[in-house]
């Protein structure tokens, strides 16, 4: 039996892959013993937030302002933005914080964890399962390309995969938002330095 988690407003079930949350209502097969229909969200293999996360507010405002009141950009165009910096200085808390805040604004969150090739294709697989696409990683690129809404794609800890490799894992299209947590700060190339901030170790009086 998978095991069940409730984040904030969104019942969710987990499944093998990456994470889906959604506003409509989706039917999947063979999970929790059977077929059910689910409502308001689809939570598969998210961190979970730390409940003794503090600070970093400055980082958080800026992922609002740049998703949500960046009116330079038209809505037809994809907005990239990228958290890197050191292991272990909160980057994953900051991405799952802001989604805490602000999940209602979007039509759909996936959550990838982009350690590797592998947990990247094993994320988009689950995505396409639990979508009843095919089950493969092509698919749920396509299908996630495909939306009109406003979707966000975090991959996190994107950390020993080069830009041109993750570039390989968006889904196609100009529509969207794609959030990238790393060490690598030459992912800058994929989101431009002016959308990327750098993370720092915090100052004891920041805690």
């Amino acid at each position: 039996m998978s095991e069940a988690h409730v984040f904030q407003n969104a019942r969710g079930t987990t499944v093998s892959g990456g994470t889906f949350y959604t506003a409509n209502t989706i039917h999947i097969n063979n999970i929790d013993n059977g077929s059910r229909t689910i409502s308001d969200g689809v939570i598969s293999l998210m961190p979970n937030p730390s409940n003794r996360f503090t600070g970093r507010t400055e980082a958080i405002a800026k992922l609002k302002r740049h998703f949500f009141t960046n009116t330079n950009d038209s809505p037809q165009n994809r907005k990239f933005f990228l958290l890197y910096g050191m292991g272990g200085i909160g980057k994953t808390q900051i991405c799952l914080k802001f989604v805490e805040e602000m999940y209602d604004s979007f039509s759909q969150v996936f959550w990838v964890d982009a350690s590797s090739s592998g947990t990247i294709l094993q994320a988009l697989k689950g995505i396409s399962q639990s979508c009843a696409l095919d089950g493969s990683p092509e698919s749920a690129l396509r299908w996630i390309g495909s939306l009109k809404e406003n979707y966000i794609m975090i991959f996190d800890n994107a950390d020993v995969l080069s830009p041109a490799v993750l570039e390989g894992y968006l889904p196609p299209g100009r529509k969207g938002n794609i959030l990238i947590t790393s060490r690598n700060s030459a992912m800058r190339t994929l989101t431009s330095p002016e959308n990327s901030l750098e993370m720092f170790k915090l100052k004891p009086l920041e805690l």
